[in-house]
Formats: structure tokens, sequence, C-alpha cells
């Protein structure tokens, strides 16, 4: 009997429907190349599109700063849109109103440069342009509309053409002096700075410069340079260090106007540095001084430092001030004797001294 069961059981086996387990694993593993394939297909898609849309961005980016051909009534120019400091990203060495206001301003508008001005677009060839790569800006400086000007008048400015020279040469002055104190520099008020702290507490509106002194010299100059560009200025060598407005600063499209030519020397608003050294008998080296005794100083004119105040706010300075304004400027200087025009290249050696 138990034989006979045993056959019936295979005979029945033999008769029963193949199981679907085996047809589903079959069919699986059968298909697993498809679904390899199925898989691999939309990561290399997914890939190829990352790798386009990362291509894109970093050519609009590159493109961006690049001079384009526009075609404005029937003639082509080049076009380009320097990269612009976003301020909210700056840092800055005080807690100014100044600064807390132009952060919480709106994101500067996006300039375009045309023609000639497309070299602004060249931030690698800054070096070389010096005064080049400056920020056009034509600027007021009659007075009394100018008059104690100041940076704070830049965040309300309307217009290029109301743009008053002694307002940048302010914040110019203000940031520049700060960059140089926080670099562990010694920066001092001099010649037309020191002039206008003088006369009225303020910054002579008729003038396109500021002057600094720095005792010995321009410690870290290189972190002082970066330093001053990720603010959004320009510092250079022409037989001195200067420093002007890069087209890269956040007010940029609040001052730049269109109208002028590239920065030529000295026709811009512009910081000189002037180094200051104590020599072994004492007496200061001042540069560019042209004094009774040369660009010679007693050292106990020179120190100790004291302070001037421009706008409210206070700088260090030479110990007595009325003695270097004299040795400067003559025993008249607290007489104003306006500029009629920006000096050049040869006029320049004799301009601190003479128009004041």
């Amino acid at each position: 009997m138990d034989k006979k069961h045993d056959a019936g059981d295979v005979e029945a086996a033999k008769q029963a429907p193949p199981r679907r387990g085996g047809c589903v694993r079959r069919g699986l593993l059968g298909c697993r190349d498809f679904w390899t394939g199925v898989t691999v297909i939309p990561t290399f898609v997914m890939v190829l599109i990352g790798l386009l849309v990362f291509g894109l961005v970093m050519e609009s980016h590159i493109l961006a700063y690049l001079p384009e051909v526009a075609v404005l009534n029937g003639i082509e120019e080049e076009v380009c849109s320097p990269r612009v400091l976003n301020m909210s990203s700056i840092e800055y060495h005080s807690g100014h109103r100044y600064y807390a206001a132009l952060k919480e301003m709106d994101p500067p508008k996006p300039l375009t440069f045309r023609g000639k001005h497309t070299e602004l677009c060249k931030e690698d060839k800054r070096a070389k342009m010096k005064y080049g790569y400056c920020l056009p800006i034509s600027g007021r400086k009659d007075t009394p509309f100018c008059t104690a000007g100041d940076r704070t008048d830049l965040l309300s400015v309307r217009s290029p053409k109301s743009v008053c020279y002694a307002s940048v040469l302010h914040m110019l002055l203000v940031e520049v002096y700060e960059e140089l104190k926080a670099s562990g520099n010694t920066p001092l008020i001099t010649f037309g700075s020191l002039l206008g702290a003088v006369r009225n507490g303020s910054m002579i509106p008729f003038t396109e410069d500021t002057d600094i002194g720095v005792v010995e010299r321009i410690r870290t100059r290189t972190a002082v340079r970066e330093a001053l560009w990720k603010k959004g200025y320009h510092m250079f060598f022409l037989t001195i260090w200067r420093v002007c407005v890069a087209p890269t600063h956040p007010l940029a499209a609040r001052l730049y106007d269109p109208e002028m030519p590239l920065a030529k020397n000295y026709a811009v608003p512009y910081v000189d540095l002037y180094k200051m050294k104590k020599r072994v008998d004492g007496d200061w080296d001042i540069q560019e001084l042209e004094g009774s005794n040369g660009r010679l100083v007693p050292g106990d004119k020179v120190e100790p430092f004291t302070q001037v105040t421009i706008n409210g706010m206070p700088f260090d300075t030479v110990h007595d001030p009325d003695f270097f304004l004299t040795e400067a400027y003559g025993d008249d200087y607290m007489t104003p004797q306006q500029r009629t025009a920006a000096p050049n290249a040869t006029e320049q050696a004799n301009a601190t001294t003479a128009t004041k």
C-alpha cells in the first residue's frame, strides 16, 4: 500500500501545473539586464543634465564680465557688466551708522559698460591700468553745495551729476584709514586732509584728492591691497601708492558717470599715501613735503601724535598741525586757493603745496 501510495503521489505531481514562484524567479532573473539598463539610463541622463547646467552657470558667470557686441542704431559696440560686491558680505572695521545703512540698502543695480569703458570689466589688468581702472566719476566741487561733504550723502544720490567729490573723498579717507589701522599700520592725516580738518573740520570741497601719511612704510601691503579690493577699492602705484573707487564698489551704480572718459591721471577722487620716516637724529622725513628744510620736520613737531576731527570723526595727525601746514602751504594756509582744473602729470609734484 505504501508503494502504491508513493507512485500515486508521483503521478499526481507530474500532472500538477508548474509552480508560479519558479516562473517569477525566472522572469526576474531573465529580466535583470533589462532593469539594469532602465536604471543606468536615467542615472546617465541626470549626470548629463547636471554637467550641462553646471557648464551653463559657469559660462554665464564668465561671460557676464567679458565684452559682448551689441547693436545700437545700426552701430556695433562692445558691452559688459562688471562684478559688483554684495554689501551684506563686506566686513567693516566699525559699527558706524553709515555701514548699517549701507547694508540695509537694496542690492546694487547691475552696471553696463559700453565701448572703451568695457576695459573696466578686466579686473586682471587693473594693476597696469592704474588710474584707468578707477570708476569714472564726474563730481561737483562747487560751494556751498559741496561744503562739508560726507560719505552719508552718497546713500541718497539722485544722479551721478549731483555727486560731490568731497563726499567720495570722505568715504575713501575713512575706509583707507580704517584699513591701515586694522592691518597694524600707523596712518596720520596730512596735507590737504589736515588742512580741511583745521580750517572747518571737514573735507576741502574743491579738490580731487585726500592725503594720508603712513609711518615708516605700509606693512603687509599685499594684505592691505586685497582687503581694500574686497571693499571695492583699487590700490595702485604711480610714484606713490594711491587708492580710488573701483568699478566693483557697492555704490558704483550711483557714482558712475557713463559720459565721462576712462579716468586720466589725477582726474578722479583718490587718496595719496605718503611715507613718513623718523631719522636717527630725531627729525622726520616726510615724502612730498617742500618746507623750509626740504622734507625734514623736527621730531617734536611730529611726536607725540595728536588728533583732529573730520565730519565729527577723530583721526591721528602730527603733534603740531599749525607748524606742518605752514611748512606745506605757507603762512596764509587758512585762505583757500581753489583749483580750477585737475593737474597733469608734470604739475602733480607741486600740487600738494600750490592748490589747496
